[in-house]
């Protein structure tokens, strides 16, 4: 494997990324719903944001790495209107990528791109989901270094999560189905692991299995209330570059307040009302690639007993 390694924490210090830069072709849909954008996107303003967030995490001291599609004449242009959100793409694990198959036919052509992408990095394919299966990497969660809790229900099916819980069991680790937020797509949308033994979790839209799981395993919830900022800026979209720092969206105020006031500290902000437009924030935009876990900040602190796997 290359200098980019996998990794099984959600929290852990942030060493490697994978982003993509679209191009103009985001705003030549002449249906914007029909490439599953919620609003237009205007290219200009995307390029520009981007440029930002690049620079941030450099600054952060992240590697960044890019999807450069080649496509030819006969190639899915659809593949390249949704392929910013690389967090759907893949999932990492121990010895390599799991590699997503998307709900969305829309979506299906991108996951060839991060593919080539990860093997140029020189990470190992470990699987890709198949037969029956649509799994999306924001629904894939490591609860622990032995467990990882996946989103069932919505764009990640059972047949998929069969599939994962073979391919993880070879390396000791167990999965936990749980039903994915309501009015979004993915578990990562209403549940963020950001430090040792504490996670965001927007208790509104979350069903009360997934909190009762949290806390069975002696994990804080930290409530992040329904509001403006939550709904329509994405303030919970957030990246973990460390152990209770986060890289959150911008211009929401009430948010980080909430983050800070909780002892946690938010390195940076990041512009990204296109990502908004096209129906996804930071977290989605963000591909983990590799995470350098110290022994403290290796997982959860060892339970006390409740909780489990489902």
């Amino acid at each position: 494997m290359s200098e980019v390694s996998c990794a099984r924490c959600e929290f852990a210090p942030l060493e490697a990324v994978l982003l993509h830069r679209p191009g103009p072709e985001v705003e030549a849909a002449a249906d914007p719903a029909a490439v599953l954008y919620e609003r237009p996107i205007v290219a200009r303003t995307m390029d520009e944001e981007y440029e930002g967030l690049a620079r941030l995490f450099v600054s952060l001291g992240v590697k960044t790495h890019w999807i450069w599609p080649e496509l030819g004449p006969k190639d899915d242009r659809l593949a390249l209107y949704n392929m910013m959100y690389c967090r759907d793409l893949f999932f990492m694990t121990p010895r390599g990528a799991i590699l997503s198959r998307m709900a969305s036919p829309v979506r299906r052509g991108e996951v060839a791109h991060a593919r080539k992408a990860l093997q140029t990095l020189g990470i190992p394919i470990l699987h890709e989901v198949g037969g029956e299966g649509t799994f999306e990497g924001a629904d894939a969660l490591w609860v622990a270094d032995d467990l990882v809790a996946v989103g069932v229900g919505k764009r990640t099916n059972s047949a998929a999560f069969a599939q994962l819980t073979v391919v993880l069991a070879a390396d000791k680790v167990r999965c936990a189905s749980l039903p994915p937020p309501e009015r979004t797509q993915h578990l990562l949308g209403g549940v963020q692991f950001v430090d040792r033994g504490r996670v965001l979790v927007r208790t509104g839209i979350v069903d009360d299995v997934v909190t009762a799981f949290l806390r069975g395993r002696d994990l804080e919830v930290i409530a992040v209330p329904e509001s403006t900022e939550v709904r329509t800026r994405q303030a919970m979209n957030v990246v973990v570059v460390a152990p209770g720092a986060l890289v959150m969206s911008a211009d929401c105020p009430e948010t980080r307040a909430l983050y800070e006031n909780a002892g946690l500290r938010v390195a940076g902000e990041a512009p990204i009302s296109q990502l908004i437009n096209g129906g996804g924030g930071l977290a989605c935009a963000t591909g983990i690639l590799s995470r350098s876990p110290s022994p403290a900040d290796a997982g959860p602190p060892p339970r006390s007993g409740g909780g489990g796997a489902t």
